[in-house]
Protein backbone atom coordinates (compact mmCIF):
# COMPACT_ATOMS: atom_id res chain seq x y z
CA UNK A 1 0.00 0.00 0.00
CA UNK A 2 1.59 3.64 -0.97
CA UNK A 3 -0.75 5.78 0.63
CA UNK A 4 -4.15 5.56 2.85
CA UNK A 5 -6.42 7.40 0.09
CA UNK A 6 -5.92 7.46 -3.68
CA UNK A 7 -3.63 9.71 -4.72
CA UNK A 8 -3.71 9.31 -8.35
CA UNK A 9 -6.23 8.17 -11.49
CA UNK A 10 -4.51 9.66 -14.27
CA UNK A 11 -0.82 8.59 -13.76
CA UNK A 12 -0.23 5.06 -13.84
CA UNK A 13 1.62 3.55 -10.82
CA UNK A 14 3.25 0.44 -9.99
CA UNK A 15 4.07 -0.71 -6.82
CA UNK A 16 7.54 -2.54 -7.00
CA UNK A 17 6.84 -4.86 -4.10
CA UNK A 18 7.17 -8.25 -3.50
CA UNK A 19 10.42 -10.46 -3.93
CA UNK A 20 13.56 -8.90 -5.03
CA UNK A 21 17.10 -10.78 -5.46
CA UNK A 22 19.53 -9.73 -2.77
CA UNK A 23 23.13 -9.74 -2.95
CA UNK A 24 25.07 -9.23 0.62
CA UNK A 25 28.81 -7.95 0.35
CA UNK A 26 31.79 -7.35 2.20
CA UNK A 27 33.62 -3.87 2.79
CA UNK A 28 36.03 -5.66 -0.19
CA UNK A 29 33.40 -6.68 -2.10
CA UNK A 30 33.47 -9.93 -1.69
CA UNK A 31 29.92 -11.69 -2.71
CA UNK A 32 28.71 -13.56 0.99
CA UNK A 33 26.00 -14.70 -0.06
CA UNK A 34 22.60 -14.61 -1.91
CA UNK A 35 18.80 -14.10 -0.42
CA UNK A 36 15.25 -13.79 -1.66
CA UNK A 37 13.86 -10.07 0.00
CA UNK A 38 10.70 -8.94 0.48
CA UNK A 39 10.51 -5.42 -0.37
CA UNK A 40 9.72 -3.17 1.87
CA UNK A 41 11.70 -4.72 4.49
CA UNK A 42 14.95 -4.23 6.53
CA UNK A 43 17.72 -6.87 6.20
CA UNK A 44 17.59 -7.62 9.78
CA UNK A 45 14.40 -9.75 8.97
CA UNK A 46 16.61 -12.06 7.16
CA UNK A 47 17.86 -15.56 8.72
CA UNK A 48 21.97 -14.85 8.99
CA UNK A 49 21.42 -10.89 8.66
CA UNK A 50 20.45 -10.75 12.28
CA UNK A 51 22.59 -7.66 12.91
CA UNK A 52 24.62 -7.17 9.71
CA UNK A 53 26.15 -3.58 9.22
CA UNK A 54 27.33 -3.24 5.43
CA UNK A 55 25.84 -3.19 1.94
CA UNK A 56 23.36 -5.03 -0.20
CA UNK A 57 22.68 -5.15 -3.78
CA UNK A 58 18.83 -5.47 -4.41
CA UNK A 59 17.69 -6.34 -8.22
CA UNK A 60 14.66 -6.80 -9.45
CA UNK A 61 12.90 -6.49 -13.14
CA UNK A 62 10.55 -4.10 -14.12
CA UNK A 63 8.41 -3.37 -17.03
CA UNK A 64 7.48 -0.26 -19.16
CA UNK A 65 5.02 1.17 -21.62
CA UNK A 66 8.15 3.21 -22.87
CA UNK A 67 8.82 6.89 -22.74
CA UNK A 68 9.54 8.88 -19.46
CA UNK A 69 9.83 7.08 -16.25
CA UNK A 70 9.50 8.03 -12.73
CA UNK A 71 10.97 6.09 -9.89
CA UNK A 72 10.31 7.13 -6.38
CA UNK A 73 11.92 5.38 -3.64
CA UNK A 74 9.73 6.50 0.10
CA UNK A 75 13.01 4.77 2.27
CA UNK A 76 16.04 2.97 1.78
CA UNK A 77 18.29 2.45 4.31
CA UNK A 78 20.63 4.97 4.78
CA UNK A 79 22.45 5.40 1.63
CA UNK A 80 21.37 4.45 -1.99
CA UNK A 81 22.47 4.33 -5.31
CA UNK A 82 20.52 3.57 -8.26
CA UNK A 83 21.00 1.92 -11.52
CA UNK A 84 18.70 0.99 -14.49
CA UNK A 85 19.65 -1.40 -17.04
CA UNK A 86 23.41 -0.55 -15.78
CA UNK A 87 23.30 2.76 -15.99
CA UNK A 88 23.73 4.77 -13.32
CA UNK A 89 20.64 7.12 -12.00
CA UNK A 90 20.37 8.07 -8.45
CA UNK A 91 22.30 8.61 -5.23
CA UNK A 92 20.46 9.07 -1.70
CA UNK A 93 21.01 9.68 2.20
CA UNK A 94 19.03 9.35 5.05
CA UNK A 95 16.47 6.76 5.36
CA UNK A 96 13.52 8.90 6.30
CA UNK A 97 12.78 10.84 3.45
CA UNK A 98 11.49 9.99 -0.16
CA UNK A 99 13.67 10.89 -3.01
CA UNK A 100 12.78 10.29 -6.71
CA UNK A 101 14.62 10.11 -10.28
CA UNK A 102 13.26 10.70 -13.58
CA UNK A 103 14.24 8.49 -16.57
CA UNK A 104 13.35 9.94 -20.42
CA UNK A 105 12.66 8.11 -23.23
CA UNK A 106 12.70 4.29 -21.66
CA UNK A 107 12.13 1.33 -24.46
CA UNK A 108 8.78 -0.46 -23.95
CA UNK A 109 9.52 -4.34 -22.07
CA UNK A 110 11.55 -5.16 -19.35
CA UNK A 111 14.05 -3.63 -17.85
CA UNK A 112 16.75 -4.17 -14.73
CA UNK A 113 16.45 -2.35 -11.54
CA UNK A 114 19.31 -2.22 -9.15
CA UNK A 115 19.48 -0.06 -5.40
CA UNK A 116 22.89 -0.50 -2.92
CA UNK A 117 21.53 -0.20 0.12
CA UNK A 118 23.99 1.10 2.82
CA UNK A 119 24.03 0.96 6.22
CA UNK A 120 27.76 0.98 7.27
CA UNK A 121 29.22 4.03 10.12
CA UNK A 122 31.27 6.73 7.89
CA UNK A 123 32.41 9.69 8.26
CA UNK A 124 29.93 10.57 5.06
CA UNK A 125 27.08 9.14 6.72
CA UNK A 126 27.45 12.46 9.33
CA UNK A 127 23.64 11.51 10.90
CA UNK A 128 24.72 7.69 11.54
CA UNK A 129 26.74 6.20 14.23
CA UNK A 130 26.14 4.19 16.97
CA UNK A 131 22.82 5.35 18.46
CA UNK A 132 20.43 4.44 20.85
CA UNK A 133 17.84 3.25 18.20
CA UNK A 134 18.70 0.80 15.43
CA UNK A 135 20.34 1.65 12.04
CA UNK A 136 18.74 -0.48 9.99
CA UNK A 137 19.63 -1.57 6.27
CA UNK A 138 17.49 -2.12 3.37
CA UNK A 139 14.50 -0.92 1.01
CA UNK A 140 12.47 -0.19 4.50
CA UNK A 141 9.26 1.30 2.54
CA UNK A 142 7.73 1.40 -0.76
CA UNK A 143 9.42 1.73 -4.29
CA UNK A 144 7.18 3.07 -7.28
CA UNK A 145 7.31 2.81 -10.83
CA UNK A 146 5.14 5.78 -12.81
CA UNK A 147 4.88 6.34 -16.12
CA UNK A 148 5.06 10.02 -16.97
CA UNK A 149 4.34 11.85 -20.69
CA UNK A 150 5.60 15.26 -21.29
CA UNK A 151 4.84 16.75 -17.73
CA UNK A 152 4.03 16.04 -14.46
CA UNK A 153 2.98 17.39 -11.51
CA UNK A 154 5.58 17.39 -9.06
CA UNK A 155 3.77 19.03 -6.33
CA UNK A 156 0.37 20.89 -4.45
CA UNK A 157 0.84 22.37 -1.32
CA UNK A 158 -1.86 23.91 0.28
CA UNK A 159 -1.38 26.41 3.39
CA UNK A 160 -5.07 26.73 5.40
CA UNK A 161 -5.64 30.17 7.14
CA UNK A 162 -8.24 31.10 9.35
CA UNK A 163 -10.12 34.31 8.27
CA UNK A 164 -12.92 36.70 10.03
CA UNK A 165 -15.59 35.16 7.81
CA UNK A 166 -14.79 31.38 7.55
CA UNK A 167 -11.16 29.73 5.63
CA UNK A 168 -8.99 30.62 3.18
CA UNK A 169 -6.29 28.04 1.62
CA UNK A 170 -3.31 29.25 -0.47
CA UNK A 171 -2.64 26.33 -3.53
CA UNK A 172 1.12 26.01 -4.31
CA UNK A 173 1.34 24.09 -7.32
CA UNK A 174 4.68 23.19 -9.18
CA UNK A 175 4.86 20.80 -12.49
CA UNK A 176 8.53 19.33 -14.01
CA UNK A 177 8.37 19.64 -17.79
CA UNK A 178 9.96 17.03 -18.65
CA UNK A 179 10.20 17.05 -22.42
CA UNK A 180 9.65 20.40 -23.56
CA UNK A 181 5.59 20.51 -23.25
CA UNK A 182 4.20 23.62 -24.56
CA UNK A 183 0.65 25.48 -23.73
CA UNK A 184 0.89 23.60 -20.59
CA UNK A 185 -2.00 24.44 -17.77
CA UNK A 186 -3.60 23.03 -14.51
CA UNK A 187 -6.74 23.44 -12.29
CA UNK A 188 -7.23 22.54 -8.78
CA UNK A 189 -10.83 21.20 -7.81
CA UNK A 190 -12.28 21.93 -4.02
CA UNK A 191 -15.13 22.21 -2.85
CA UNK A 192 -17.48 22.78 -6.23
CA UNK A 193 -14.79 25.25 -6.77
CA UNK A 194 -12.07 25.40 -9.43
CA UNK A 195 -8.65 27.47 -9.58
CA UNK A 196 -7.03 27.62 -13.10
CA UNK A 197 -3.23 28.33 -13.52
CA UNK A 198 -1.59 29.04 -16.47
CA UNK A 199 2.13 26.99 -15.66
CA UNK A 200 5.31 29.45 -16.26
CA UNK A 201 8.63 28.46 -17.55
CA UNK A 202 9.74 27.40 -14.21
CA UNK A 203 6.53 25.57 -12.98
CA UNK A 204 5.84 27.06 -10.00
CA UNK A 205 2.31 29.02 -9.24
CA UNK A 206 0.46 30.00 -6.40
CA UNK A 207 -3.14 30.69 -6.07
CA UNK A 208 -5.69 31.71 -2.72
CA UNK A 209 -9.41 30.92 -2.89
CA UNK A 210 -11.62 31.43 0.33
CA UNK A 211 -13.94 28.81 1.46
CA UNK A 212 -17.32 28.93 4.19
CA UNK A 213 -18.83 25.90 5.50
CA UNK A 214 -15.96 23.40 5.77
CA UNK A 215 -15.36 20.82 9.06
CA UNK A 216 -12.53 22.09 10.94
CA UNK A 217 -9.59 19.42 11.67
CA UNK A 218 -9.46 18.65 14.96
CA UNK A 219 -8.14 15.35 17.07
CA UNK A 220 -12.32 15.36 18.07
CA UNK A 221 -13.26 15.86 14.29
CA UNK A 222 -10.33 14.70 12.35
CA UNK A 223 -12.04 16.10 8.80
CA UNK A 224 -10.36 15.95 5.92
CA UNK A 225 -10.24 17.12 2.49
CA UNK A 226 -9.01 16.09 -0.75
CA UNK A 227 -8.07 18.38 -3.70
CA UNK A 228 -7.57 17.25 -7.32
CA UNK A 229 -5.07 18.71 -9.32
CA UNK A 230 -5.71 18.48 -13.30
CA UNK A 231 -2.11 19.24 -15.53
CA UNK A 232 -3.16 19.79 -19.06
CA UNK A 233 -1.10 19.84 -22.35
CA UNK A 234 -3.27 21.77 -24.72
CA UNK A 235 -6.95 20.75 -23.78
CA UNK A 236 -5.84 16.91 -23.16
CA UNK A 237 -5.43 15.86 -19.28
CA UNK A 238 -1.64 14.68 -19.14
CA UNK A 239 -1.58 14.44 -15.19
CA UNK A 240 -3.29 14.80 -12.01
CA UNK A 241 -2.48 14.72 -8.41
CA UNK A 242 -5.24 14.28 -5.30
CA UNK A 243 -3.89 15.94 -2.13
CA UNK A 244 -5.27 15.47 1.04
CA UNK A 245 -5.54 17.94 3.89
CA UNK A 246 -7.21 19.62 6.44
CA UNK A 247 -8.83 22.90 7.59
CA UNK A 248 -7.01 24.05 10.80
CA UNK A 249 -4.70 26.63 12.27
CA UNK A 250 -1.67 25.99 14.64
CA UNK A 251 -0.21 29.14 16.33
CA UNK A 252 2.29 30.33 19.36
CA UNK A 253 0.27 32.90 21.33
CA UNK A 254 1.98 34.14 23.96
CA UNK A 255 3.36 31.20 26.12
CA UNK A 256 0.57 29.30 24.69
CA UNK A 257 -0.18 26.54 21.73
CA UNK A 258 -3.09 27.54 20.33
CA UNK A 259 -4.98 24.71 17.92
CA UNK A 260 -8.29 26.45 16.15
CA UNK A 261 -8.24 29.26 18.90
CA UNK A 262 -8.08 27.12 22.28
CA UNK A 263 -4.74 26.96 23.76
CA UNK A 264 -3.46 23.21 23.57
CA UNK A 265 -2.46 20.71 26.14
CA UNK A 266 -0.09 18.22 25.01
CA UNK A 267 0.01 14.58 26.31
CA UNK A 268 2.21 12.47 23.87
CA UNK A 269 4.31 9.46 23.50
CA UNK A 270 7.98 9.29 22.01
CA UNK A 271 7.67 6.47 18.84
CA UNK A 272 10.39 4.86 17.30
CA UNK A 273 9.52 2.81 13.63
CA UNK A 274 10.62 -0.42 15.45
CA UNK A 275 8.87 -4.08 16.16
CA UNK A 276 10.35 -6.89 17.32
CA UNK A 277 11.58 -9.40 14.61
CA UNK A 278 10.14 -6.69 12.23
CA UNK A 279 12.63 -3.69 12.41
CA UNK A 280 11.84 -0.50 11.34
CA UNK A 281 9.86 -1.41 8.19
CA UNK A 282 6.40 -2.20 10.11
CA UNK A 283 3.16 -2.87 8.17
CA UNK A 284 0.16 -0.22 8.35
CA UNK A 285 -1.64 -3.05 10.64
CA UNK A 286 1.12 -2.54 13.09
CA UNK A 287 1.52 1.55 12.73
CA UNK A 288 -2.92 1.75 13.22
CA UNK A 289 -2.48 -0.87 16.59
CA UNK A 290 0.23 1.41 17.88
CA UNK A 291 -2.36 4.27 17.43
CA UNK A 292 -5.35 2.25 19.00
CA UNK A 293 -2.94 1.47 21.89
CA UNK A 294 -1.75 5.43 21.88
CA UNK A 295 -4.90 7.10 21.65
CA UNK A 296 -6.35 4.41 24.38
CA UNK A 297 -4.49 5.84 27.22
CA UNK A 298 -5.61 9.40 26.27
CA UNK A 299 -2.90 10.52 24.72
CA UNK A 300 -3.35 13.07 21.97
CA UNK A 301 0.05 13.36 20.53
CA UNK A 302 2.93 11.88 18.68
CA UNK A 303 6.68 12.20 18.58
CA UNK A 304 8.99 10.88 15.38
CA UNK A 305 11.63 10.57 17.70
CA UNK A 306 14.12 11.18 16.03
CA UNK A 307 13.51 10.71 12.52
CA UNK A 308 10.97 11.35 9.67
CA UNK A 309 7.90 8.79 9.58
CA UNK A 310 6.50 7.03 7.23
CA UNK A 311 3.86 8.79 4.98
CA UNK A 312 1.39 5.87 5.27
CA UNK A 313 1.68 6.74 9.36
CA UNK A 314 1.16 10.18 9.07
CA UNK A 315 -2.01 9.44 6.66
CA UNK A 316 -3.32 6.91 9.92
CA UNK A 317 -2.48 9.85 12.24
CA UNK A 318 -4.45 12.82 9.59
CA UNK A 319 -7.44 10.17 9.80
CA UNK A 320 -7.47 9.37 13.96
CA UNK A 321 -7.22 13.13 14.94
CA UNK A 322 -3.80 12.19 16.31
CA UNK A 323 -1.56 14.97 16.56
CA UNK A 324 2.17 14.91 14.92
CA UNK A 325 5.63 16.70 16.47
CA UNK A 326 7.77 15.33 13.15
CA UNK A 327 11.63 15.77 13.83
CA UNK A 328 14.34 15.91 11.38
CA UNK A 329 16.81 12.98 11.77
CA UNK A 330 19.38 14.21 14.17
CA UNK A 331 20.46 12.74 18.05
CA UNK A 332 23.17 13.57 20.02
CA UNK A 333 25.41 15.42 17.81
CA UNK A 334 28.43 17.03 19.29
CA UNK A 335 30.40 19.83 17.53
CA UNK A 336 32.89 17.04 16.12
CA UNK A 337 30.39 15.69 13.99
CA UNK A 338 28.84 18.78 13.18
CA UNK A 339 32.02 19.78 11.66
CA UNK A 340 32.19 16.47 9.58
CA UNK A 341 32.03 18.02 5.59
CA UNK A 342 28.87 16.56 4.56
CA UNK A 343 26.59 17.16 7.91
CA UNK A 344 25.44 20.26 7.26
CA UNK A 345 23.92 19.62 3.75
CA UNK A 346 22.92 16.48 4.31
CA UNK A 347 20.97 17.87 7.43
CA UNK A 348 19.04 20.58 4.86
CA UNK A 349 18.67 17.41 2.62
CA UNK A 350 16.29 15.74 5.09
CA UNK A 351 14.74 19.11 6.34
CA UNK A 352 13.79 20.20 2.75
CA UNK A 353 12.42 16.51 2.12
CA UNK A 354 10.30 16.20 5.02
CA UNK A 355 8.59 19.33 5.27
CA UNK A 356 8.22 19.01 0.92
CA UNK A 357 7.03 15.89 1.07
CA UNK A 358 4.45 16.16 4.41
CA UNK A 359 3.54 19.36 3.95
CA UNK A 360 -0.13 18.82 4.12
CA UNK A 361 -0.63 16.33 6.83
CA UNK A 362 -2.98 18.02 9.35
CA UNK A 363 -1.50 16.20 11.97
CA UNK A 364 2.00 17.66 11.86
CA UNK A 365 1.51 20.83 14.30
CA UNK A 366 5.08 21.28 14.66
CA UNK A 367 8.59 20.34 12.97
CA UNK A 368 11.29 19.68 15.38
CA UNK A 369 15.27 19.41 14.99
CA UNK A 370 19.00 18.42 16.87
CA UNK A 371 17.33 16.39 19.56
CA UNK A 372 19.97 16.68 22.67
CA UNK A 373 22.65 18.05 20.08
CA UNK A 374 25.45 20.49 20.94
CA UNK A 375 23.74 23.81 21.95
CA UNK A 376 26.45 25.91 23.68
CA UNK A 377 29.28 26.47 20.81
CA UNK A 378 29.83 28.90 18.13
CA UNK A 379 29.93 26.60 15.53
CA UNK A 380 26.64 25.08 16.43
CA UNK A 381 24.53 27.85 17.60
CA UNK A 382 24.71 29.05 13.81
CA UNK A 383 23.82 25.77 12.89
CA UNK A 384 20.74 25.71 14.82
CA UNK A 385 19.96 29.38 13.17
CA UNK A 386 20.53 27.95 9.75
CA UNK A 387 18.46 25.17 10.40
CA UNK A 388 15.18 27.35 12.29
CA UNK A 389 15.36 30.10 8.88
CA UNK A 390 15.13 27.05 6.74
CA UNK A 391 12.54 25.27 8.44
CA UNK A 392 10.40 29.30 8.20
CA UNK A 393 11.32 29.27 4.10
CA UNK A 394 9.89 26.21 3.45
CA UNK A 395 6.35 26.36 5.74
CA UNK A 396 5.51 29.39 8.21
CA UNK A 397 2.46 27.68 9.42
CA UNK A 398 3.27 25.61 12.13
CA UNK A 399 5.83 26.50 15.16
CA UNK A 400 9.34 25.05 15.78
CA UNK A 401 10.74 23.32 18.50
CA UNK A 402 14.44 21.81 19.52
CA UNK A 403 14.39 19.25 22.35
CA UNK A 404 17.53 19.41 24.27
CA UNK A 405 19.02 18.64 27.35
CA UNK A 406 21.51 20.78 28.10
CA UNK A 407 19.75 22.69 30.54
CA UNK A 408 21.32 26.26 31.95
CA UNK A 409 24.47 25.66 29.23
CA UNK A 410 22.01 26.26 26.20
CA UNK A 411 22.86 28.72 23.56
CA UNK A 412 19.55 28.19 21.55
CA UNK A 413 16.96 29.45 23.41
CA UNK A 414 15.89 32.43 21.03
CA UNK A 415 15.59 30.04 18.04
CA UNK A 416 12.72 27.86 18.60
CA UNK A 417 9.62 29.37 18.66
CA UNK A 418 8.62 26.72 21.43
CA UNK A 419 11.02 25.10 24.22
CA UNK A 420 11.26 21.75 24.72
CA UNK A 421 13.40 19.93 27.34
CA UNK A 422 14.22 16.09 27.97
CA UNK A 423 14.25 15.42 31.97
CA UNK A 424 14.77 12.22 33.65
CA UNK A 425 14.18 13.27 37.41
CA UNK A 426 14.01 9.92 39.34
CA UNK A 427 15.82 7.82 36.85
CA UNK A 428 19.58 9.43 36.10
CA UNK A 429 19.44 11.95 38.68
CA UNK A 430 17.20 12.85 41.75
CA UNK A 431 16.59 16.25 41.75
CA UNK A 432 13.34 17.72 42.59
CA UNK A 433 11.10 17.62 39.22
CA UNK A 434 9.45 21.21 39.86
CA UNK A 435 12.06 22.74 41.07
CA UNK A 436 14.78 21.81 38.45
CA UNK A 437 12.40 22.93 35.50
CA UNK A 438 11.78 25.76 37.33
CA UNK A 439 15.69 26.42 37.63
CA UNK A 440 15.55 25.60 33.70
CA UNK A 441 13.13 28.18 33.05
CA UNK A 442 15.02 31.06 34.49
CA UNK A 443 18.50 30.47 32.75
CA UNK A 444 15.76 30.21 29.41
CA UNK A 445 14.36 33.00 30.41
CA UNK A 446 17.04 35.26 30.59
CA UNK A 447 18.55 33.99 27.65
CA UNK A 448 15.90 34.56 24.67
CA UNK A 449 14.01 31.99 26.13
CA UNK A 450 10.71 34.18 27.73
CA UNK A 451 7.34 34.41 27.39
CA UNK A 452 7.77 31.01 25.11
CA UNK A 453 5.23 27.70 25.69
CA UNK A 454 7.40 24.57 27.44
CA UNK A 455 7.13 21.12 26.53
CA UNK A 456 8.52 18.18 28.75
CA UNK A 457 9.77 16.50 25.60
CA UNK A 458 11.42 13.21 27.38
CA UNK A 459 10.98 11.80 30.62
CA UNK A 460 10.60 8.12 31.69
CA UNK A 461 12.06 5.04 33.59
CA UNK A 462 13.02 1.53 31.90
CA UNK A 463 11.48 -1.56 33.31
CA UNK A 464 12.09 -5.04 31.63
CA UNK A 465 8.57 -6.61 30.56
CA UNK A 466 7.48 -8.98 33.36
CA UNK A 467 10.29 -7.95 35.86
CA UNK A 468 8.29 -7.38 38.92
CA UNK A 469 9.54 -6.14 42.67
CA UNK A 470 8.00 -5.30 46.13
CA UNK A 471 11.30 -3.02 46.56
CA UNK A 472 10.82 -1.25 43.27
CA UNK A 473 14.22 -1.43 42.32
CA UNK A 474 15.48 -0.29 39.15
CA UNK A 475 14.54 -2.12 35.98
CA UNK A 476 10.83 -3.27 37.59
CA UNK A 477 7.52 -2.45 36.77
CA UNK A 478 7.05 -0.99 40.00
CA UNK A 479 9.37 1.61 39.45
CA UNK A 480 9.08 2.34 35.92
CA UNK A 481 5.23 3.10 37.02
CA UNK A 482 5.81 4.70 39.98
CA UNK A 483 8.24 7.30 38.40
CA UNK A 484 5.63 8.06 35.41
CA UNK A 485 2.96 8.70 37.89
CA UNK A 486 5.10 11.75 39.45
CA UNK A 487 6.67 12.88 36.42
CA UNK A 488 3.13 13.16 35.35
CA UNK A 489 1.69 14.50 38.47
CA UNK A 490 4.84 17.22 38.67
CA UNK A 491 5.05 18.80 35.29
CA UNK A 492 1.33 18.73 34.29
CA UNK A 493 0.54 20.86 38.09
CA UNK A 494 3.14 23.79 36.17
CA UNK A 495 1.16 26.57 34.92
CA UNK A 496 3.85 27.52 32.01
CA UNK A 497 3.89 23.85 30.97
CA UNK A 498 1.66 23.03 27.57
CA UNK A 499 2.67 19.67 26.94
CA UNK A 500 4.26 16.32 28.70
CA UNK A 501 5.36 13.50 25.89
CA UNK A 502 6.86 9.90 28.01
CA UNK A 503 9.83 8.70 26.61
CA UNK A 504 8.97 5.80 25.56
CA UNK A 505 5.92 4.30 23.50
CA UNK A 506 7.50 0.96 22.90
CA UNK A 507 10.57 -0.60 23.58
CA UNK A 508 13.20 -0.57 20.62
CA UNK A 509 16.30 -1.58 19.78
CA UNK A 510 19.42 -0.07 20.18
CA UNK A 511 22.40 -0.15 18.29
CA UNK A 512 24.74 -3.39 19.33
CA UNK A 513 27.79 -0.83 19.82
CA UNK A 514 26.11 2.09 21.18
CA UNK A 515 28.13 4.07 24.10
CA UNK A 516 25.66 3.52 26.57
CA UNK A 517 24.87 -0.49 26.08
CA UNK A 518 25.59 -1.41 29.51
CA UNK A 519 22.38 0.34 30.31
CA UNK A 520 20.52 -1.29 27.71
CA UNK A 521 19.98 -4.40 28.44
CA UNK A 522 18.92 -6.85 25.68
CA UNK A 523 20.14 -4.42 23.58
CA UNK A 524 16.95 -2.20 23.59
CA UNK A 525 15.79 0.68 25.22
CA UNK A 526 13.55 -0.46 27.48
CA UNK A 527 11.52 2.95 28.75
CA UNK A 528 8.66 1.82 26.33
CA UNK A 529 5.60 1.75 28.66
CA UNK A 530 4.83 -1.55 26.23
CA UNK A 531 7.21 -3.78 24.97
CA UNK A 532 8.75 -4.33 21.88
CA UNK A 533 5.92 -6.51 20.59
CA UNK A 534 3.37 -4.33 22.24
CA UNK A 535 2.51 -6.15 25.69
CA UNK A 536 1.79 -3.44 27.96
CA UNK A 537 3.66 -3.04 30.95
CA UNK A 538 2.05 -1.38 34.58
CA UNK A 539 3.54 1.84 32.97
CA UNK A 540 0.82 1.76 30.56
CA UNK A 541 -1.88 1.45 33.36
CA UNK A 542 -0.45 4.19 34.98
CA UNK A 543 -0.18 6.57 32.22
CA UNK A 544 -3.48 5.78 30.78
CA UNK A 545 -4.89 7.09 34.31
CA UNK A 546 -3.18 9.62 34.67
CA UNK A 547 -3.58 11.24 30.86
CA UNK A 548 -6.87 10.25 31.11
CA UNK A 549 -7.66 12.93 33.95
CA UNK A 550 -5.87 16.06 32.14
CA UNK A 551 -7.74 17.97 29.45
CA UNK A 552 -6.78 17.73 25.64
CA UNK A 553 -7.05 22.21 26.22
CA UNK A 554 -5.90 24.12 29.14
CA UNK A 555 -8.10 25.24 31.20
CA UNK A 556 -9.06 29.22 31.04
CA UNK A 557 -7.70 30.04 33.81
CA UNK A 558 -4.40 28.19 33.69
CA UNK A 559 -4.07 29.28 29.91
CA UNK A 560 -4.46 33.12 31.11
CA UNK A 561 -1.73 32.64 33.60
Amino acid sequence: MLRMYTDHLLRKQTELSGTWKMEQFSDKEELLGTYTAVVPSCWQSTRGLEDFRGHCKYTKKIYTGGGNIRLVFKGVSHTADVWLDGKYIAHHYTAYTPFDTVVKNVAPGEHTLEVMADNRMTDYATLNFPNDYYSYGGITRPVILEELGNAYIHSLHITPEKTENGWKATFRLQVKNISGAANLKATVELLGKTLSFGIPENGDVTQTAEFTDVQVWSPENPALYIAKATLFEGETPADDLYERFGFREIKVVGDKIMLNGKPLFIKGFNRHEDFGGIGCAVPESIMNMDIDIILSTGANLIRTSHYPNDERFLDLCDERGVLVWEESHARQLYLPRMQLPHYRKQSADCIYEMITNHYNHPSIIMWGILNECETYSDFAVECYRKQIAQIKSLDRSRPTTQATNKYCKDQTHDQPDILSFNLYNGWYYDDDPKEFLAKIKAYADENGGAGKPYIVSEFGAAAIYGYRSFAEVKYSEERQAKILCNLIDAFSSVDYVSGLIVWLYADSRVDSDFSAWNSRPKAQNNKGVVDTYRQPKMAYYAVRDAFTKLPTYQLEEKANG
